[in-house]
């Protein structure tokens, strides 16, 4: 189980990478957009999980309606 959380981690490292840096250059590119749409999903699979904190659904609901 900890080499899927672990794997599951550097995925999530690597996307939110991905947005932060076209976040703090000012520059939106495509591959931040892709990365957060990304994200999104992952959180969405996610969605019913005790453990998602309570902003990040929310931020999930908003954006990916069911």
């Amino acid at each position: 189980m900890s080499k899927v959380s672990n794997a599951l981690y550097e995925v999530v490292d690597s996307l939110a990478r991905r947005v932060l840096d076209a976040v703090f250059s000012g520059q939106s590119n495509a591959e931040a957009g892709n990365a957060w749409v990304a994200l999104l999903l992952i959180a969405q699979n996610w969605r019913d999980s005790p453990d998602l904190p309570t902003d990040l659904k929310t931020v999930v609901d908003e954006a990916l309606p069911l």
